[in-house]
């Protein structure tokens, strides 16, 4: 039976879930005022620049915020913390002077980077002011892995879910309404973030988490830089496949096809929180239940928590489906041309939610390098396809080569997680799913058609519709056993 791991992962993802919808409401309207207030071409730049920043804090951890949640899972016992501590206090240091040697690089040759990388010249003075936030960056995304470790992440979320994205939307509105364009935008992500980092550091302090840097651990900080060594070019490699499409489309198109390609992808993908909520509580149990052979355990709860992801996207995808214009038309007139690709996009994260924990499940039972060969051939085949689509079909080309390089790597991870331990997500639950959704479309596909209504209104009315006949679809279906469980489980959580 699982009824007590997945109360387990309920009971704490119920709260990571919460606060990642909270999150991911508070992402959205910052987009939403920052795309409305700026426009897409100003709103394109910071973005363009935000991407070249996201890839330097992925070299700057050097896997070391995935590499800590194993490393970090094995010494929380009696007898080793001492080496625990020691092993964070290193990553610690170890991110701060890298983040900081690149920052200054990266300030000194700023106008070389601009011109010849980014082949936008304007762009210089703002890499300029931004390489400083590459460091406050850097030490907040290193902080999700010491957290995960210790199977603590309430602080985690309350920092990156609660006080950061709250600080960046009252903060862009505050600059917003003095007048402030791009350089609000700028001081609301240097504020948010050196909140948060104050608030998560000083909660790792007082957990008694920092310990001192020691000779005699050189051999366990070896261990950790060659163990991170795979995840690092895992993570680099997945960069490539989340944001080379935004660079390319910067490089060979405009910022206002940036800023409108942004906005696409940011819907489509927002249901996302879902599945990195589920990691985020799930890979140290996997890891348990792995090590402890039980495997049966951990390939049903495998099973219940892809079904629960992919039940919650294909929701989402229905109503983008439904109503791409209508909610590109949100941020702004200007935006409606990128509907196509927003329906591209949440097709490829469909197949994502399909796929589920699959690749946390290949790294934390011992297969890291999975993801590293798998990182490489997508890499290899969304450079390509992005290369030849975006110069002859724009940001609907750059949408498609995300849909097939997002399918084929969770295709690859399936199998090889099918090869090695015979797992599966699916069960005969998915089809009252995919039957629930796809009534609901057709019912609501024909009201739309009848109904003229302003696009907000649109939105609300057709949305409500849909989820309710697709949750009463569901409920006719029947649920399965599983389901009710971890339902009871979050009325208890919510509930107290």
């Amino acid at each position: 039976m699982i009824d007590r791991e997945l109360k387990d992962i309920t009971k704490k993802s119920a709260f990571v879930f919460l606060g990642r919808i909270f999150g991911s409401i508070m992402g959205f309207f910052f987009s939403l005022i920052a795309a409305r207030l700026m426009g897409a071409a100003v709103y394109g730049q910071i973005v363009y620049v935000m991407t070249i920043i996201i890839l330097l804090t992925v070299i700057t951890k050097l896997g070391l915020s995935e590499g800590l949640v194993q490393n970090i899972s094995k010494l929380t016992t009696a007898g080793k913390l001492k080496r625990r501590n020691s092993l964070i206090s290193f990553s610690i240091l170890t991110v701060v002077i890298s983040s900081s040697f690149i920052a200054i690089f990266i300030f000194i040759f700023s106008d070389f980077i601009a011109l010849n990388i980014l082949n936008k010249s304007q762009l210089s003075n703002l890499l300029k002011i931004m390489s400083p936030f590459l460091i406050i960056f850097s030490l907040v995304e290193l902080s999700p892995g010491i957290y995960r470790g210790i199977k603590v992440i309430r602080h985690h979320v309350i920092g990156n879910s609660l006080i950061l994205t709250s600080l960046k939307l009252i903060s862009l509105i505050i600059t917003g309404y003095l007048g402030y364009r791009i350089n609000g935008l700028i001081f609301s992500y240097y504020i948010s973030f050196t909140f948060a980092l104050i608030y998560l550091y000083y909660k790792i302090y007082k957990l008694n988490l920092l310990g001192t840097i020691s000779k005699k651990e050189i051999s366990s900080y070896k261990n950790l830089l060659i163990f991170s060594y795979p995840l690092f070019m895992s993570g680099l490699l997945h960069f490539f496949i989340a944001r080379i499409d935004i660079f390319m489309i910067g490089y060979f198109l405009n910022s206002s096809d940036v800023g409108i390609y942004t906005i696409a992808l940011k819907v489509g993908t927002l249901i996302n929180f879902m599945l990195f909520s589920f990691n985020t509580i799930f890979a140290p149990n996997i890891a348990s239940l792995f090590y402890n052979n039980q495997l049966e355990k951990l390939k049903s709860l495998y099973q219940v928590i892809t079904k629960w992801i992919f039940t919650l996207n294909i929701f989402v995808f229905a109503l983008i489906l439904l109503l791409s214009k209508e909610i590109m038309t949100v941020f702004g007139s200007e935006f409606i041309i990128g509907s196509a690709a927003l329906i591209l996009i949440s097709i490829g994260q469909l197949f994502n939610a399909a796929v589920g924990t699959a690749g946390s499940v290949n790294v934390m039972t011992g297969y890291p390098k999975s993801e590293l060969y798998i990182s490489i051939i997508v890499f290899v085949l969304n450079i390509s396809l992005n290369y030849y689509l975006i110069p002859r079909y724009g940001i609907n080309g750059a949408a498609f080569a995300s849909l097939i390089s997002v399918s084929v790597m969770n295709l690859a991870r399936l199998s090889i997680l099918y090869l090695r331990l015979k797992f599966l997500p699916y069960t005969r639950g998915y089809l009252n799913v995919i039957y629930s959704a796809f009534a609901a479309y057709l019912i609501c596909f024909v009201i739309k058609k009848y109904i003229s209504l302003n696009y907000l209104i649109m939105i609300i009315t057709v949305g409500l519709i849909f989820l309710l006949i697709f949750t009463t679809l569901n409920y006719i279906f029947g649920l399965e056993e599983a389901d009710k469980m971890i339902f009871k489980a979050i009325k208890r959580k919510l509930l107290g």
